[in-house]
This record gives C-alpha cells, sequence and structure tokens, in this order.
C-alpha cells in the first residue's frame, strides 16, 4: 500500500462488490484487516491489476509455487501420499512442482511468463497501517487469475483419473469462479464440468471439498449445490462454517463473521449443518466435517462409516502442523507460542450441556455425538507469525491423509 502511494483513509465505507479502483482495494483490504480475517479477490479492471502486480513485483517479494491444490498436494506427499494433482502439465509447472507429485499426460514445452501471479500481504495480530490496526494476524490475497477460473486443470486430470482410481479425491480452490466476469452460460458450462466429473467417479471414491473465503451467494448456492450432494467430507474454517450455514439457513452469506467463534456454538453450528446437508436429496451421505480455527481443530465423524477411522489423529496432527506452518519451523519453540483456549468449553450452547475440561496431559478430548464421534484438539498459536496464507491446506492434507482407513 505505502509502495502505491496510498494515504490510509480517515474512515472505511461499506466493502464493495468488485475490485474496479485503488479505492475498492483500499476499502475492502482495510475491512479485513481490523476484524484480522483473511479474504482472497478477483481484480476486475486489468490496469489496476498491473499497476499492483508491477508495484508488488518491484519490492522484490519472496515467491512461490502457490494454488490451494499444489500446496495440498506436495504436503500429502511428503507425508507418504501418492498423489495426481489437476493441472495442465506444462513445464513451467512441471520444473516447479516436487517430481513425486503426478501430473496428467505428457509434459509440454510451454515456458513463458504467461502465469499466473496471488499477491499475499501478510499481517501479524498488532499490526499498524495509519490509524487502523490488525486485531488478528491473517492475510488478504488479489489476483487476477485467467486460468483456474477456466477449470483447465480439471480438463487435463479427467481421463488420468480413471487410470488413478483415486482413494480420496479433494476438491480445493473453487473460489477462483467466485466474482470472475463469466458469462451466465460461461459459469453453466463450467459447473457442469464439475458436476459430469464428479458423477463419473466410483460411488467408493470418498470425496472431500475445501471450503474458501465466497462474497457472491448466487454462486456459492449454486456451486454447493453441484458439490455437496457428492461429498463425503468438507472441511472450513471459522470464516467459513458461519458463512456456509448462513446460505443454507436464508440464501445469505456472512461477510465477516467472528474470529473468536466459541466452541459451542462451532459444536452447534456444525450439528445444524450435517443435518441439513444429510436431508436434502444426496448421492452419498456427509460423514466427516473438519472445522480448523485458530484455537483449535473440530473433527465430526460418523461413527458407522467405510471411510474414515477415529478422529483423534486428524486433530492431534491438524493442530501440530498448524503450529508448524504459521511460525515456519518443522520443531515447536515454547517461547514462540501460547494458548488462548480456555481449560474447559462446553459441547453445546443448550444449557446443562457437559463441559469438557483440557488435561495437560491429554489435551485432546473425543466423545460420542449422536451418531457423530467429535474430537477437538487445542492449538499452540504461534506468536511470532512466518505466514499464514497456505496455512490451512496443509492441515488439510495432514488431517485427511491421517482420517482414512
Amino acid at each position: 500500500m505505502d509502495a502505491l502511494g496510498v494515504v490510509p483513509p480517515d474512515s472505511v465505507g461499506n466493502p464493495p462488490q468488485y475490485l474496479n479502483s485503488l479505492d475498492d482495494v483500499i476499502t475492502e483490504f482495510l475491512t479485513f484487516f481490523e476484524e484480522g480475517a483473511a479474504a482472497e479477490r478477483f481484480v476486475q479492471s486489468e490496469d489496476l491489476w498491473l499497476k499492483i502486480r508491477e508495484t508488488a513485483l518491484s519490492l522484490k517479494p519472496e515467491l512461490k509455487l502457490g494454488g490451494n491444490g499444489p500446496v495440498i498436494a506436495k504436503r500429502m506427499v511428503e507425508e507418504g501420499a501418492e498423489v495426481l494433482l489437476a493441472i495442465q502439465n506444462e513445464k513451467i509447472y512441471r520444473d516447479r512442482i516436487m517430481k513425486e507429485i503426478r501430473l496428467p499426460g505428457e509434459t509440454v514445452d510451454t515456458e513463458s511468463n504467461d502465469y499466473d501471479l496471488h499477491i499475499i500481504m501478510e499481517f501479524d495480530k498488532g499490526e499498524e497501517w495509519g490509524q487502523y490496526t490488525a486485531t488478528r494476524g491473517n492475510r488478504y490475497i488479489v489476483h487476477r487469475d485467467k486460468h483456474n477460473p477456466l477449470l483447465k486443470g480439471l480438463a487435463a486430470v479427467k481421463s488420468a483419473v480413471k487410470e488413478f482410481q483415486p482413494h480420496l479425491v479433494v476438491l480445493g480452490g473453487l473460489q477462483m469462479l467466485d466474482t470472475y466476469p463469466f458469462t451466465q452460460q460461461e459459469l453453466s458450462d463450467r459447473l457442469r464440468e464439475i458436476d459430469e466429473f464428479l458423477s463419473d467417479l466410483p460411488k467408493d471414491t470418498l470425496v472431500h471439498f475445501e471450503m474458501a473465503s465466497f462474497v457472491n451467494p448466487v454462486f456459492l448456492k449454486q456451486l454447493t449445490d453441484v458439490i455437496l450432494p457428492y461429498s463425503d467430507s468438507v472441511g472450513m474454517n471459522e470464516q467459513e462454517l458461519p458463512n456456509l450455514s448462513s446460505l443454507l439457513r436464508t440464501g445469505n452469506i456472512v461477510y465477516i463473521s467472528d474470529s473468536k467463534i466459541k466452541v459451542s456454538k462451532t459444536m452447534d453450528d456444525t450439528r445444524e449443518l450435517l443435518a441439513v446437508l444429510n436431508a436434502l436429496p444426496r448421492h452419498k451421505p456427509l460423514t466427516r466435517v473438519h472445522i480448523h480455527t485458530l484455537a483449535y481443530q473440530a473433527v465430526f465423524t460418523l461413527r458407522d462409516n467405510k471411510g474414515w477411522m477415529s478422529g483423534i489423529t486428524t486433530a492431534v496432527k491438524s493442530s501440530l502442523t498448524a503450529t508448524r506452518y504459521v511460525c515456519g519451523d518443522e520443531s515447536i519453540d515454547s517461547s514462540k507460542i501460547k494458548m488462548i483456549l480456555d481449560d474447559s468449553f462446553s459441547s453445546s450452547a443448550i444449557p446443562g450441556s457437559q463441559r469438557i475440561p483440557i488435561i495437560d496431559s491429554t489435551p485432546v478430548s473425543c466423545w460420542p455425538d449422536g451418531p457423530y464421534e467429535i474430537c477437538l484438539a487445542p492449538v499452540l498459536v504461534c506468536t511470532q507469525i512466518k505466514q499464514t496464507g497456505g496455512g490451512g491446506d496443509n492441515l488439510t492434507g495432514v488431517g485427511l491423509l491421517y482420517h482414512l482407513k
């Protein structure tokens, strides 16, 4: 922002629906910055994007291969999985992706500078810009991605999936379609491609859908109508859970939710979500939900299921992965962490509900809840943040892998 010559405004207006001007970007950035919330948005104006991109590159940023798919794939391979990544097999990508990750088809030599950049502005708790202060460490992402919204990776991987015969299919990064300037026909075509891909999978192939930050309720409703009936599992953070719950209840989304959501409310919202989704017409039951928050990891698992083990290992591994990733250190330094979860929590906001203590020697709690098992692990929150972008993808990959039967 400083390099763009922007002066922090005296006040912040209502966040815009689309990013067409630098004022739009500033307003939306500050909305999320003050709330300590994460967001990822498409820049509508090409001239504005080129200005932002040129300025960002002049600051010599750290460049990494990103995208939800590659990050989840990398983490799962590091944990011992065999992974096929839905991406166009072009040399520019093949050279930057660890060789253990399989790509569909033969590598095509199309090296060029025509690749998409997503600009991630990381901010720490207490960081200041003018009169504004971040209440929590998080990130704000802007991009003008021309490839991912067109689902070119999905088209490339369709035939390879039949030979690969995956145990699990992970869907992520579909927020790239949100606010992209599709015609209605183009968007319908993209959604139909997703539907056809999922309908062609064998019934016993597990499907996980990883939620993200969405601002267009019409698109999110269309997307979830296609994906959720095929999903065995759904993952989301403390912003995305109330967003999806609100959409299903009212048809509207929550632009920014409380980042300090209580455990009891998370439990109740997830129970309601499971009940609503499993009452709708489905191709298979929803048997798993993973809620990853700053303070804790919560895993709901249908006890009578064929695909998932107990969620206790998932909760533990996801919690430790979150700490290590955000701190940028495989070792855990007690001087750089703190636990912000209380020493006990209620399993529901209903009066008289069970209160569960956090015991130092066995801090992970699992308990039966109707047909489900719920496991919850506190997170050792990093106080010296290295990075937050990609954290959800890393713990998603780990959590899924250690949950599979």
